[in-house]
């Protein structure tokens, strides 16, 4: 019996006759379907009754149609190759300055009304902010933060800061917008919600928090960096993400030196970012959205929360994530791609199974101080023991101190298996503050994930090596080229009928189908064929803390 299995999705178009939007309905047909539901509605809802705003640094994207990567650069594996993609990168940073030189010319603010108006102006080095708040150390202190960013963002992007020497940022932080438009900094009411960049400007209305100001400008200077270094912010969900990701900060106002991209420490530490609460709200709820949802995300969709915290979500995760950070650093240059969004699936390629299972472990074990290390999915060989084998029994150990590990057993479908546990190990209890001598069923005096903390847990889950983006949604290039009821570069279109990819991808499987020792052994009986995988429950940002390894037999039950 092959227990490698093969993954194929079939795809169904339903017209809807009372609409002129069209539907990708996506139908399992193999051993998956078992693991996959409809998927619960999106959080980013009503897309098509929503006002259509301003969708930041120099919208129609129309005007730069002649200043495109042509379609050459829609090999992914040029990109790849060091050597075929030095070329394509000074490409694309070429048509980025060409794209620059079009930028608009502002005419001047009223600088003769802001007096009047009770308009402030505090300057430093590239940076002016105009405000109508109140002299406060948080407020007078945004230039200096913002200056101080400018080569931070330099080193993320591998950029020479003295690109920028010349860079003059003027920063709008507002309480009243009427007097701005008073004032000339905007030409009538804005339609962004919160924050806004254009050209050399970038606009925030008043969060009421210190901190949130300072992340919501740092926001739109990252997007005022990324169009001036590469040209373009698509796709959206990489563009906004990656704002997000970098924006989050500390700063440190007495030393004038600021650090981006931040892992989040606490709630405490980032006031008003409210995205990884929100993120863990969703994913209890079941409402997690699968990765083709979030590819799919319209400058539209950004004027709903969601699609920030998604995409921040992501970015982060594939910075962050050794195994597609090399794809990662790639997605800014694909902004002047004709397709980036095909460029990002095709260079995962046949990894995709796996970045979905490593995207489902992120996003339901994803917590304040997350060690991306520590929490990675540990793959093994694994092995198809005889039933002689398993009846008396696999030893395995799982080590307390990383995440999901897959200890090498493949178990079938339908049968019964016997887990059993020995011995202790060393957990870290952030609720005691040290490390105490734990057994298998964790101890209650503090949960974690929805389980008592120090629980072992267990998944099976299907072999996904080798599964490519069709394999998974069951969409290939010829159904995309040949339909457009299903197309991944949905990001110029924003009309109301701009057609949709909706998917019934499980986001959290296989990790939310877990068992629980709830004590020192545990009956399983797998409902598909798969890897054993075992982890201990703990906080990701306390796993590296736990030390020791527990043995675990395994035991085929008659």
């Amino acid at each position: 019996m092959t227990l490698r299995l093969r993954v194929r999705f079939c795809l169904v178009a339903a017209i809807l006759a009372t609409s002129s939007l069209i539907l990708c309905a996506l139908v399992p047909s193999t051993c998956l379907a078992q693991r996959l539901k409809p998927r619960a509605t999106s959080s980013v809802s009503s897309r098509s009754q929503r006002m259509e705003t301003n969708d930041g640094a120099l919208p129609p994207a129309d005007e730069f149609d002649d200043l495109t990567l042509d379609e050459s650069a829609l090999d992914s594996r040029a990109w790849l190759d060091s050597d075929r993609s030095a070329a394509l990168r000074e490409r694309a940073l070429q048509i980025a300055e060409e794209r620059r030189a079009r930028w608009p010319a502002f005419e001047p603010v009223r600088e003769d009304r802001a007096d009047e108006l009770g308009i402030r102006r505090i300057s430093a080095g590239r940076v002016t902010l105009h405000t109508d708040l109140p002299k406060s150390r948080e407020t007078d202190t945004i230039p200096d933060a913002l200056e101080a960013a400018i080569p931070r963002l330099c080193e993320f992007f591998k950029v020479d800061p003295n690109r920028f020497a010349n860079l003059q940022i003027d920063a709008f932080l507002m309480a009243d917008v009427d007097r701005f438009i008073e004032y000339g900094a905007l030409e009538g009411q804005p339609r962004f919600l919160y924050g806004y960049s254009y050209g050399d400007r970038i606009y925030a209305k008043d969060q009421k928090l210190g901190y949130y100001n300072r992340f919501l400008l740092t926001h739109e200077l990252t997007h005022t960096i990324m169009h001036e270094l590469y040209g373009d912010l698509r796709p959206r969900w990489f563009s906004e993400g990656a704002a997000e990701f970098l924006a989050l900060h500390a700063w440190k106002p007495g030393t004038k030196q600021i650090e981006i991209a931040m892992i989040p420490e606490s709630e405490e530490a980032t006031p008003g970012f409210g995205r990884l609460r929100f993120i863990r709200e969703l994913v209890a709820q079941g409402d997690a959205l699968a990765l083709a949802d979030i590819l799919a995300f319209e400058p539209r969709d950004f004027t709903d929360v969601s699609a920030y915290a998604w995409s921040w979500a992501l970015v982060m995760f594939l910075y962050n994530s050794p195994k597609y950070r090399d794809v990662a650093e790639l997605l800014p240059f694909w902004m002047t791609a004709p397709d980036p969004n095909r460029l990002f699936v095709d260079a995962i390629g046949d990894r995709w199974g796996e970045l979905e299972y490593d995207w489902a472990n992120f996003i339901t074990t994803l917590d304040y101080r997350y060690d991306f290390e520590a929490s990675d999915v540990v793959r093994a060989k694994t092995r198809e023991y005889d039933d002689d084998a398993l009846r008396r029994g696999i030893v395995v150990e799982v080590d307390s101190g990383k995440g999901w590990q897959n200890v090498g057993v493949l178990l079938e479908k339908g049968r019964k298996y016997r887990v059993a546990t020995a011995g202790r190990f060393l957990f870290y209890l952030s609720s005691a503050g040290k490390t105490l001598e734990f057994e298998a069923p964790g101890a209650t005096c503090q949960y974690i994930n929805g389980a008592p903390a120090g629980r072992l847990f267990a998944a099976v889950a299907p072999n996904v090596d080798g599964l490519s983006f069709a394999d998974v949604y069951g969409a290939d290039r010829s159904f995309a080229e040949e339909n457009q009821t299903f197309r991944f570069n949905a990001f110029r279109g924003r009309s109301s009928d701009a057609t949709r990819f909706d998917s019934v991808v499980d986001p959290l499987y296989p990790w939310k189908d877990r068992f629980e020792f709830r004590s020192a052994n545990l009956t399983i009986t797998p409902d598909v064929d798969g890897e054993l995988y075992l982890r201990v429950n703990a906080a990701s940002g306390d796993l590296a803390k736990n030390r020791g390894k527990i043995k675990v037999q395994i035991k085929l039950k008659e």
